[in-house]
């Protein structure tokens, strides 16, 4: 390229660099379903932030569960942790056998409902689900993550041999 011709081309280039790099740019507003997810969310996480800070500051006493939560050393496979009020606020399941195991940590708010979980399950093709949920107040589903082997797409309240509502008035699923 010549002299000249570089030149023309950097004096072509320059005002439109200027410009760009001083008009104003547009941001994306976010749609009025974004906010109101993003509320949602805020939400779960001050009910498991107060769910958590309940348990720190010994505010949750253990429920009795049923006899059939005892897995086959006797150790619990269920624990629920109820507030002063008797409403049930954190529950975890844990059963592991050589071939397969399963696992749910759900966080409750102040009326009952499930707000927060975790749950994993894995069998002897290898992992089924490992997932985190987030719900409403009207128990809606307003964020997951993790993985699901195909197949295992049912929502988390729903998983066979899974049921929160169960679990947390101390009754195992198994």
């Amino acid at each position: 390229m010549t002299r000249l011709a570089a030149f023309t081309l950097t004096a072509c280039l320059m005002p439109a660099v200027a410009t760009a790099a001083t008009a104003p740019t547009k941001t994306a507003q976010p749609s009025a379903q974004q906010t109101a997810q993003t509320a949602a969310r805020v939400a779960v996480a001050r009910e498991t932030a107060q769910v958590r800070q309940l348990q720190r500051s010994g505010g949750l006493k253990p429920v009795k569960v049923t006899g059939s939560c005892a897995g086959r050393d006797n150790i619990p496979l269920l624990k629920v942790w109820a507030d002063a009020k008797g409403t049930p606020r954190l529950v975890q399941y844990q059963r592991f056998y050589p071939d397969n195991s399963q696992s749910f940590t759900g966080y409750y708010d102040a009326a009952g409902r499930l707000r927060f979980a975790k749950a994993s399950a894995s069998g002897f093709i290898g992992l089924l689900y490992n997932v985190t949920t987030e719900y409403d107040a009207a128990g809606r589903q307003v964020a997951e993550s993790g993985t699901r082997r195909a197949g295992w797409n049912q929502e988390l309240q729903r998983l066979p041999g899974l049921n929160p509502d169960l679990l947390k008035r101390g009754i195992c699923t198994q």
